[in-house]
């Protein structure tokens, strides 16, 4: 059983990076993607990361941590940011860029779906939904300067500029 509070201390825990992304998002069909591990600072705790983006529409895309439960079968996707991928009247929150979350309930239920979505106010684009991200998720900063070289230094141009 989980709580809300050990759910959020899980994706804001620190993290270092055990198997890093490759340099450049692969291409697998119609998507460019990547994917890395994390492991909590202490060791106790595993996590990947996944990172997908539409090669046709750049705007659609997503990041997310799975927890990695050594304890219990199966995998709980912890969070989620999302770029819009087209809203409608069943998902209007698919027209704007936006953040899933999971909550103890459905996990305690066996819903492993981040059911629980708010609009996003704080990216508008890949980058600095990665940014975000990787921010929130708790990843070092060392590890941030090796694998993602100037994320959190970019120019009003989008360049990235050195750290």
């Amino acid at each position: 059983m989980y709580t809300d509070q050990e759910l959020t201390e899980l994706i804001a825990c620190e993290k270092r990076i055990s198997a890093p992304p490759r340099k450049e998002l692969r291409i697998e069909g119609q998507m460019l993607r990547n994917d890395m591990d994390l492991q909590s600072l202490d060791g106790r705790e595993s996590f990947h990361v996944f990172m997908r983006q539409s090669r046709q529409l750049p705007e659609n895309f997503s990041i997310g941590l799975t927890y990695i439960s050594a304890s219990e079968p199966g995998n709980i996707c912890l969070i989620r940011y999302n770029g819009m991928h087209g809203g409608s009247v069943a998902h209007p929150h698919h027209a704007t860029c936006h953040i899933h979350r999971c909550i103890a309930e459905d996990v305690n239920a066996g819903i492993r779906i981040e059911r629980h979505i708010v609009v996003a106010s704080d990216y508008a684009a890949y980058r600095d939904a990665l940014r975000s991200f990787l921010l929130a998720t708790g990843v070092q900063s060392t590890d941030l300067a090796t694998h993602f070289p100037g994320i959190m230094h970019d120019d009003l141009f989008g360049e990235e500029m050195p750290l």
